[in-house]
C-alpha cells in the first residue's frame, strides 16, 4: 500500500487489499445487503468513481466493532434489594396535604 493510501486510511492493516462488493461483504458479515446499502454513509468503505461502495477486511472489522453491543455489568442486571424498593415508594402516611391553593377570605 502506498504512503498516500496509508494516510487516508490509517485503520487499514491489509498487506494486500482485497475489496468486496455489497454481496460479498454482506455474506462475510452474515447480514443482508440492504443493511449495508442503507447505512453506507455511516460505515467505513471505499468508492471508486461511479462504482458502488467496496469494503476491505479492515473495514469489515470496523463495521463489526461499530455494531458490537457490550452486555450490561452484573450489578445493573441484579434485581433491586428490599431497601432500594422501600425507599422509592412513599407510604400513604408520609404524604402531607399541600395546603390550600388560595388564601381564604376572612369571615366577618
Amino acid at each position: 500500500m502506498t504512503a498516500g493510501l496509508r494516510n487516508s486510511r490509517p485503520y487499514c492493516t491489509c498487506v494486500v487489499v482485497q475489496n468486496y462488493g455489497y454481496d460479498e461483504a454482506a455474506a462475510k458479515l452474515k447480514i443482508k445487503r440492504r443493511w449495508l446499502e442503507d447505512n453506507v454513509s455511516r460505515i467505513p468503505h471505499q468508492k471508486f468513481g461511479a462504482n458502488s461502495a467496496v469494503f476491505c477486511d479492515c473495514e469489515l472489522r470496523l463495521i463489526q466493532a461499530m455494531c458490537t453491543v457490550p452486555s450490561a455489568p452484573a450489578e445493573e442486571e441484579a434485581p433491586p434489594t428490599e431497601a432500594e424498593r422501600t425507599t422509592a415508594v412513599m407510604t400513604l402516611r408520609s404524604i402531607k396535604p399541600s395546603g390550600s391553593r388560595r388564601p381564604t377570605e376572612a369571615v366577618v
